[in-house]
């Protein structure tokens, strides 16, 4: 998953992506601009959307990948339960190459093919000193016309999508990868492909809210307010009735830490 970075988003909007949280379709579009698309698949009138935001060297979205490629296409794109968009982004070295690799399969047919192959190579290819020539090779082991290919991977087409796709990730408030928006609810995370399928479920049958939490957790950490800290330390003190630095640390926000074992 990327770290957070800081975004102008909205107070609502960013307290719920950081608590693995959904907002209504009210609240996010359930559209992305074309210039902005990586891929499309599925019925137009499926009754579920799914929004994909993804990093070709993400981890994370290796091992979702890993998990959810052939149950998604197969048991929800397929039979027409439903459609993905797939939105790439570039937050690493070799990010746009291989983005560029995969819609420029796709153009001739094998999507998926070398979708799966960047995410089951990843720890190769990103580390190659010539990134666009690694990806050239996957292009020729998967038979796609290498010329036509390598014309496409050279476009000056793709750094204009990425560059749309970052102003998604701001319009949706995605602060990591892998990112979903399930018919205009978002979700982000290192997520589990039998925790969304569960949320695709809930949505098919008209009932979002049915969908389980996340399992992800985001940590939160409190702020320690030292001003406030040293008032009440001072004022305990003068009063000297005492009371032990643990009230003074509560009253300040500042949790106790848990007993050693």
């Amino acid at each position: 998953m990327r770290p957070s970075r800081s975004l102008a988003i909205g107070g609502t909007v960013a307290a719920a992506a950081l608590a693995g949280c959904t907002l209504s379709s009210s609240d996010i579009p359930d559209t992305v601009p074309e210039v902005a698309v990586a891929y499309t698949e599925g019925d137009a009138d499926a009754p579920v959307h799914v929004i994909y935001f993804a990093d070709y060297v993400c981890e994370d979205c290796a091992r979702f990948s890993r998990q959810a490629g052939l149950p998604l296409k197969r048991g929800w794109l397929d039979t027409g339960r439903a459609r993905l968009t797939v939105v790439d982004v570039a937050w690493h070295r070799g990010s746009l190459a291989a983005s560029a690799a995969a819609t420029c399969a796709a153009d001739q047919g094998k999507y998926w093919e070398m979708h799966e192959l960047l995410f089951t190579r990843q720890e190769s290819w990103k580390r190659a000193i010539d990134i666009p020539a690694a990806l050239q090779s996957y292009a020729v082991e998967l038979q796609l016309d290498a010329d036509t290919f390598a014309r496409c991977t050279a476009k000056p087409s793709h750094q204009v999508r990425i560059t749309a796709a970052e102003e998604m990730t701001k319009r949706y408030a995605v602060r990591g990868t892998p990112a979903f928006v399930v018919n205009g609810r978002l979700y982000y995370g290192s997520q589990e492909w039998r925790w969304l399928d569960q949320v695709l479920a809930a949505n098919e049958r008209g009932a979002p809210d049915e969908a389980p939490a996340p399992p992800m957790r985001i940590p939160t950490r409190q702020v320690v307010d030292s001003v406030r800290l040293r008032a009440l330390q001072d004022s305990l003190a003068r009063a000297g009735d005492g009371a032990p630095a643990a009230a003074a640390q509560a009253a300040a926000g500042v949790a106790t830490p848990p007993p050693r074992r």
